[in-house]
């Protein structure tokens, strides 16, 4: 989810052997109201679980580290089904551990690009996964979807994590799975990217049978014979119309490309049904669109917002988006680079109310501001409150429950009020320090969430 374009090194078809250490297999429950089993929750990527009701504003302030797992560095959201915390890392495996006590109950190795002239070198698994039920050999099945630290797509076993199919997305190694799948109605949604444009590739986003990985429908976002227009970002559902939105990254510019830098909306056998791009006129440095499409609603008109590393968020009414943004709010200054502060990525949190927004260096006030976070009037854009981050920027997604957000400020984890923005707790972990790149799963009481050094940290009042 992170993206394709660092300006910064980043640390870190043979599928490797499920952990032999394996003692217990995960539970295959099916999942609670409270579960956490896709990148931002659901289908319409709002961010926002609210049936929590463990972790409230008054209990917030008094959550800790209960367990810490170590691995490759963590730049996906955590998923937490049924009791079992599913999550990819740099190193190229994906896990499963116990939600209770961070124990190791399987290890599936997916696969790593490395290219020493790319930037970065190299990554693992760095796709959300998404946790859904599909039949196995005539057997109801819970599985695990997630792009594998390469070209490659697979289903899992969740109980096990052995391999139920793998698919290949590209031709070479310069393909790269960097988004979360959408899992509807027996159908995987995956996008594809290049690996940190190194080289380009042509961009597409597929259509794939849950079951048996076979490809239904390809939706081409570069024309033939051209190369761009990535969808590194995730894929997020209308479920009243079955329409399919998402964005894309910068085209070739030897080539005329209509799908560059531009949000799409798509339907459920990805025939392309609108368009709009960000006008040449309006392009930052590296202009792209890293960030998830978020749904949402402002005075009963159906929207969809996303934001640009150009530093400004878009809203469009869902229904019209060819015809351009409703508003259009200015969050941050424009860059190439995320994780150095410029260049916004991080996708929106809706809660029925507010839009909350987060990003990099900001003006506010008169202050250079290495980060910020704001709360967003839905029906026009206007700033609600807004946070001047003095600890780095928000680089992951913007997540909450009922009265909070929760976000990654450089190497602090913090909840903001959703009333006035105030800070509610703020977590540094003093066993690595490292800046957090994903965004939060909250989830039965418990906030999970990665960092670049590798832990896995889960947090209970």
């Amino acid at each position: 989810m992170f993206g394709k374009k660092p300006r910064i090194p980043l640390f870190l078809a043979g599928v490797g052997a499920v952990v032999a250490s394996l003692a217990v297999a995960a539970p295959a429950s099916a999942a609670s109201p409270s579960d956490w089993s896709t990148y931002l929750n659901n289908r319409a990527r709002t961010g926002f679980n609210a049936a929590e009701s463990l972790i409230t504003p008054g209990t917030v302030g008094r959550l800790h580290p209960v367990w810490r797992f170590t691995s490759g560095s963590v730049s996906a959201e955590p998923m937490q089904v049924g009791g079992v915390v599913y999550y990819g890392s740099w190193d190229g495996h994906e896990r499963a551990v116990s939600a209770s006590t961070g124990k190791l109950l399987w290890s599936t190795f997916l696969g790593k690009t490395a290219k020493s002239t790319c930037n970065p070198p190299s990554a693992g698994v760095a796709s959300t996964a998404t946790v859904g039920t599909i039949p196995v050999n005539g057997v109801s099945t819970l599985a695990v979807f997630v792009g594998g630290g390469n070209q490659n797509f697979f289903a899992l076993n969740a109980a096990t994590g052995s391999v139920i199919w793998k698919r290949s997305l590209g031709p070479t190694s310069s393909t790269f799975l960097w988004g979360s799948p959408l899992f509807y109605r027996g159908i995987v949604y995956e996008g594809v990217s290049s690996f940190g444009d190194c080289p380009l590739i042509r961009g597409k986003i597929v259509a794939i049978r849950a079951t048996n990985g076979a490809i239904r429908h390809t939706l081409f976002t570069a024309p033939s014979g051209c190369t761009g227009a990535s969808v590194w970002g995730s894929p997020t559902l209308d479920t009243a119309t079955g329409d399919i939105y998402f964005a894309t990254g910068n085209g070739n510019t030897s080539c005329t490309e209509p799908l560059s830098v531009a949000i799409v909306r798509a339907s459920s056998d990805l025939a392309l049904l609108s368009k709009w791009q960000v006008p040449v006129s309006s392009h930052g440095p590296d202009s792209d669109f890293g960030s998830t499409p978020t749904l949402f609603t402002a005075g009963g008109r159906p929207m969809v917002g996303l934001q640009n590393k150009n530093g400004f968020y878009y809203a469009f009414d869902r229904r019209s988006i060819g015809g351009g943004p409703v508003w259009q709010t200015k969050m941050s200054r424009p860059g190439p680079c995320p994780n150095c502060g410029i260049g916004n990525v991080a996708s929106s949190a809706w809660d029925g109310s507010q839009l909350y927004v987060g990003g990099g260096r900001s003006d506010i006030n008169g202050a250079v501001c290495p980060g910020v976070i704001a709360a967003l009037r839905p029906s026009n854009g206007q700033v609600i409150w807004r946070n001047c981050l003095h600890d780095g920027p928000v680089i992951g997604a913007v997540t909450g429950v009922p009265g909070i957000v929760f976000a990654g400020e450089g190497t602090f984890f913090k909840a903001f009020s959703t009333s006035n923005g105030a800070t509610l707790f703020s977590f540094q972990d003093a066993n690595s320090g490292s800046n957090f790149w994903g965004p939060a799963t909250i989830s039965n009481g418990t906030a999970y969430i990665g960092n670049q050094d590798g832990k896995l940290v889960a947090l209970r009042s």
